[in-house]
């Protein structure tokens, strides 16, 4: 913080904060996240106009020695830091073994400490954040999805009344790579088996699970076959 502050600073400061959300933000809103381009946007600058208020109270508050009038600089920050952590909670769901919106919390917290540093008048260091933010959300999501093949994935197949046929399916699900993590039987209304196996594979998706699908779907037995890529 700077023991000054100038409406140039502020302007600079705000700036900078809102291009920092906008890239960040910008790869949330193109695949529809849940916290898009503009929750990013205003969470930066909120972060960084609590960050030039506390500037500008250090810049002309004096110190009177007494203890009731002394700023504690970093109640601020904590403060936002914590409050900013239910937005981010919220943006998590739990389904079954799947987690999701852990990715899009962890953006959010980091816009934040980006927002933090720009109000704080450290530009570099909310630069370099910015930069590898937007490194981390862009080409290393390529890089991420080219290496790491490993996809999941839940298979939902129903069998008729006449007789269930479990075993062969899981044979099925074995022989093509299918690491089966949990799975449920349901017994429908009409007397049919409803088997659901969540698991993950390493594939060429979609190729991997249409060919997954029709296979199982020739099963003696099987009267459907629903999967769902749960990534």
């Amino acid at each position: 913080m700077t023991a000054t502050l100038t409406w140039s600073d502020i302007v600079a400061r705000l700036a900078l904060s809102m291009i920092a959300g906008f890239l960040i933000g910008l790869d949330r809103g193109l695949h529809a996240h849940r916290a898009g381009l503009r929750t990013t946007v205003l969470v930066a600058v909120a972060a960084a106009a609590a960050m030039i208020e506390a500037n500008w109270l250090v810049a002309h508050m004096p110190d009177t020695k007494v203890s009731i009038l002394r700023l504690d600089m970093m109640r601020l920050p904590l403060g936002i830091l914590t409050g900013i952590g239910f937005i981010g909670a919220g943006a998590i769901l739990r389904r079954g073994d799947l987690v999701l919106g852990v990715t899009t919390a962890a953006t959010i917290w980091l816009v934040t400490v980006i927002g933090l540093c720009f109000g704080g008048g450290q530009l570099g260091l909310g630069i370099a954040a910015t930069a590898i933010a937007v490194a981390t959300l862009w080409p290393l999501k390529w890089v991420e999805t080219t290496i790491v093949t490993a996809r999941r994935g839940t298979i939902t197949v129903t069998f008729s009344a006449a007789g269930s046929h479990e075993p062969a399916v899981f044979a099925v699900l074995a022989e093509r790579g299918f690491k089966l993590r949990s799975r449920s039987v349901e017994l429908t209304a009409d007397s049919a088996t409803r088997v659901i196996c969540n698991g993950h594979y390493k594939g060429n998706y979609p190729d991997w699970s249409s060919g997954l699908v029709r296979v199982l779907a020739a099963t003696p037995g099987v009267s459907r076959v629903e999967w769902r890529d749960t990534d």
